[in-house]
């Protein structure tokens, strides 16, 4: 199917009153998500770790790469409404989610995919003598089963 083509299907679909929902969603979701990209609504620190969500009655949702993302954008929430809002959007609450590790949406804002590898640490000879002789004085318990499994799995 042809570019003009897709535009045409798409148009028409458009115009059918099942779908008249669906379209303006998605244009409202593009309309917000090309404000956010090129203002100064989130900070450009803050912005490359977080993805645009749902508006749901009044109600955007942004999904941050992690905790301390998120806890950053709540500690600002305020500040990103009032901005939002001066900018003409009819938005009275923001919602702050921690997006699912590999989740991907289609309304992301573009930001860079970062991979971590573990490496797995050596601990020194010393240190597992030490660890030894500290599992010797400890009671039965938790913390003394966690040290011995590390030790057991160092090996």
């Amino acid at each position: 199917m042809t570019s003009q083509n897709i535009k045409k299907y798409l148009r028409t679909l458009g115009r059918n009153p099942e779908y008249t929902d669906l379209f303006n969603q998605v244009t409202q979701l593009n309309k917000m998500q090309q404000m956010l990209t090129t203002s100064t609504v989130i900070p450009i620190h803050l912005i490359k770790h977080c993805q645009l969500g749902q508006i749901t009655r009044g109600r955007l949702t942004l999904l941050a790469e992690n905790a301390s993302v998120a806890a950053k954008l709540k500690h600002i929430s305020p500040s990103i409404l009032q901005k939002i809002q001066n900018l003409g959007w009819e938005i009275t609450a923001i919602k702050i989610l921690v997006q699912k590790p590999g989740h991907t949406s289609s309304t992301a804002i573009s930001h860079p995919v970062k991979t971590f590898h573990l490496k797995k640490t050596k601990i020194s000879n010393a240190g597992i003598e030490c660890l030894n002789r500290l599992t010797l004085t400890l009671p039965d318990s938790e913390l003394k089963n966690s040290i011995q499994r590390l030790l057991k799995n160092h090996a």
